[in-house]
């Protein structure tokens, strides 16, 4: 999930599912409301229309003519529409023109206001008279109407806030749960890069999200102690060999300098003696890869010139390179700080450089560079070797792997993996990339680097 697109959250869409519901729901409920209110302020109506027509049918025109005029005058609103027809059809007394097209059930009916000439529609009931004429009683819907307007206004004025306040709390709660994914997310690729010791981040809410973190944090214990017990495994056994291997090795020399060995035996015993050695090597390379990993160096960091590391393992593979003829510059901006420890730093740098030169045929070049990139620390050295293969780019990293051309030359295959595993420690990267020709194997303070500039 991109960190800040809190929008495509899981918690913003189930705010939007839950506000289109609560939407809908709202919708709903107002138009039942509506209907209900409505229909119910209608038959009320009627049925007022209706008793009265019940008991002024037979009433004489005097009455009737009374009670038109008491109404018109006194503003009574409880009956708006009152009128007399004869049996012709024709308007004796009363506010309606003409007799309108309902029938003359003593029922209920709606008149369309410009069938009895009136601005809105209204509610009649007609009788039918002794003497074949008819009594009309009649409303107008007016009071109806303004309710079905009140309650329409309502909803929209009640709709729209609710919508808006639950998209609201969908944000708010989204964008919580996404910075909380985000932090999860970014300590899982810290972890991946190999701080180890880091833990996923638990909040005081217990919820799933912490339950599961605690849990991936059980797991990550597990597994660090699991690494430490192999990685004592590991350095039991070389601690174990060193011991009968120098003890094998000495006898091997002894054997070479005893004036009595034959011609033949002399030339195993020197490739027993070479193999000796090299085994040597690699259980010391494996035991300091092992001493960096345990992180007890950066215990003691100090701020370190960058330059004058480089300077310095310059100077000391100068000669190597003078008897391979290849030039040996450094490019350096002076001073380059950083908090680390220079014995290290400059370990790292000796196998990088070491191994640039063993890679480097006569007349080519080798070159260092240390300066800032972005206001970090930066280490480069460059080479006009063979360059390193795009498939084996990530793998020669590993311990004990040799390209094709990493066989020919010999080594143990240990030298880049001490390299990357001081630059880790660091907070660095380390990295290769193609020099065209050669190798550029970089070196450079990672975003969330332990090490920092000293201004």
């Amino acid at each position: 999930m991109l960190k800040t697109d809190f929008f495509g959250a899981r918690q913003f869409r189930l705010a939007l599912a839950f506000a289109l519901a609560i939407s809908a729901a709202t919708v709903g409920a107002f138009g039942f409301i509506y209907l209900q209110v409505a229909g119910a302020d209608i038959a009320r109506v009627g049925a007022i229309l209706t008793e009265e027509a019940r008991r002024n049918v037979d009433a004489s025109r005097e009455r009737l003519a009374a009670a038109l005029e008491a109404r018109q005058t006194q503003h009574i609103r409880r009956i708006d529409y009152l009128a007399l027809f004869d049996s012709s059809g024709a308007r004796v007394l009363g506010n309606i023109p003409t007799l309108p097209s309902i029938p003359l059930d003593g029922r209920a009916h709606v008149v369309d206001g410009r069938e009895i000439a009136a601005p809105e529609s209204a509610i009649f009931v007609g009788e039918r008279r002794a003497d074949g004429g008819a009594l009309l009683m009649g409303r107008n819907l007016q009071d109806t109407y303004d309710i079905e307007d009140t309650l329409l206004r309502a909803l929209a004025i009640t709709l729209a806030p609710t919508v808006v306040l639950i998209l609201g709390i969908g944000v708010l709660f989204a964008r919580r749960a996404t910075l909380r994914f985000s932090t999860i997310q970014d300590s899982i690729q810290r972890i991946m890069q190999g701080e180890m010791r880091l833990r996923l981040p638990v909040s005081r809410e217990s919820d799933e999200i912490d339950r599961i973190a605690r849990a991936v944090n059980l797991m990550l214990d597990e597994i660090a102690r699991l690494l430490d017990q192999l990685r004592s495994v590991a350095d039991n056994i070389a601690h174990d060999l060193r011991t009968p291997l120098t003890v094998v090795r000495r006898k091997v020399e002894v054997a070479l300098d005893a004036q009595a060995l034959p011609a033949a035996a002399r030339e195993p015993l020197d490739v027993a003696l070479s193999q000796l050695d090299r085994a040597a090597v690699t259980i010391t390379a494996l035991l300091r890869i092992s001493a960096v990993e345990s992180g007890a160096r950066n215990k003691g960091f100090r701020d370190v010139n960058l330059a004058n590391v480089c300077a310095e393992a310059c100077d000391f593979y100068a000669p190597l390179a003078e008897a391979k003829s290849v030039a040996l510059t450094a490019t350096l901006e002076t001073p380059v700080w950083m908090r680390g420890d220079e014995d290290l730093l400059r370990e790292a740098l000796s196998n990088l450089l070491d191994n640039a030169i063993k890679f480097t045929p006569a007349g080519g070049a080798v070159r260092v560079d240390a300066k800032f990139v972005d206001g970090r620390p930066c280490l480069e050295v460059r080479d006009t070797g063979p360059g390193v293969e795009v498939g084996d780019r990530e793998k020669i990293f590993r311990r004990f792997f040799r390209s094709a051309i990493g066989i020919r030359e010999g080594g143990h295959g240990l030298g880049l993996s001490i390299a990357q595993t001081v630059a880790e420690l660091h907070g660095f990267t380390l990295s290769v990339e193609d020099n065209q020709p050669g190798a550029r194997f970089i070196m450079r303070a990672s975003d969330k680097a332990r090490a920092r500039a000293v201004r």
